[in-house]
C-alpha cells in the first residue's frame, strides 16, 4: 500500500511539473453580423399608417483589448480569458415606399467577454474551442436624420442586460514563445434580444450574433 501511495504521488507531481502556466495581454479586430429574423410591422407617422421592414445588414468591425492565462500539459492546452469588447452592428430600416428613408440603424455594444478555450498544441500551432460568457455593460445607437422621422425621438435598443453564451472554435500560432496569433469564429448561443424598440414601436424578433475574431498576443 505505501509503495502504491508512493508512486501516486510521484506521478501526480510529475504530472504537476509537467504544467507550464503563462499570462499574457491580446486585442484585435472582431467582424460581427447580427442575425435576426426579418419583421415587418406598420407604425404610425405624421403622414399616416407606414409599414417598416427591418432585416440583417452586413458585417461591422469592433475591436477588443484584454488580458489571458494559458496552462500547458503536454500536447494540451487550457486558455481563460477577460477582454472588453466593442461589437458593432446595425439592422437594415426600410419603410415601405419611401426610398429615401431607407437607412441602417447603428448599434455598439460595450461588453465584458470571458472565454475559457481547451485544445491540443501542434508544435508552435493550436487548435481549440470552448465556451463564452459575455455581459452587456452598454449599448449606443445612432439612427439616419431620415429614419427619424419615423423613430421620433425614442431611438433604437436592442441588447440584454443578462449574461450571453457563445462558443468559440478557432486556431492559434505561437512565435518565438512570446508573440501569439488568433483566428476564431464565434456562434451566438443566446439571443441578444427578443425585439428592438423602433422609435415607440416594438417588434417582435430574436438577433444572435456570429463573428470572426483576430487577435494578436503577448505572453509574459
Amino acid at each position: 500500500m505505501k509503495k502504491i501511495l508512493i508512486a501516486a504521488a510521484l506521478l501526480f507531481t510529475a504530472n504537476v511539473a509537467m504544467c507550464q502556466l503563462g499570462f499574457g495581454i491580446k486585442g484585435g479586430l472582431n467582424s460581427t453580423k447580427l442575425k435576426m429574423k426579418d419583421v415587418t410591422e406598420t407604425i404610425k407617422t405624421d403622414d399616416g399608417d407606414m409599414k417598416v421592414t427591418m432585416e440583417e445588414a452586413a458585417s461591422d468591425l469592433g475591436y477588443h483589448v484584454g488580458v489571458f492565462a494559458r496552462i500547458n500539459a503536454l500536447a494540451m492546452f487550457v486558455q481563460p480569458e477577460i477582454y472588453y469588447t466593442n461589437m458593432s452592428t446595425h439592422i437594415r430600416i426600410n419603410p415601405e415606399g419611401d426610398i429615401t428613408a431607407r437607412n441602417d440603424a447603428d448599434v455598439k455594444n460595450h461588453r465584458i467577454d470571458i472565454p475559457v478555450i481547451v485544445g491540443t498544441k501542434l508544435g508552435p500551432a493550436r487548435l481549440g474551442f470552448g465556451p463564452v460568457a459575455s455581459f452587456n455593460l452598454k449599448s449606443d445607437s445612432k439612427i439616419s436624420t431620415e429614419a427619424r422621422r419615423y423613430a421620433g425621438s425614442g431611438g433604437f435598443k436592442n441588447a440584454k442586460k443578462s449574461a450571453l453564451f457563445s462558443l468559440q472554435l478557432g486556431a492559434g500560432l505561437d512565435l518565438v514563445n512570446k508573440l501569439t496569433l488568433d483566428v476564431r469564429y464565434e456562434f451566438g448561443l443566446s439571443k441578444l434580444s427578443d425585439e428592438v424598440v423602433f422609435g415607440n414601436q416594438t417588434f417582435k424578433t430574436a438577433q444572435r450574433t456570429n463573428s470572426f475574431i483576430a487577435s494578436i498576443g503577448w505572453m509574459f
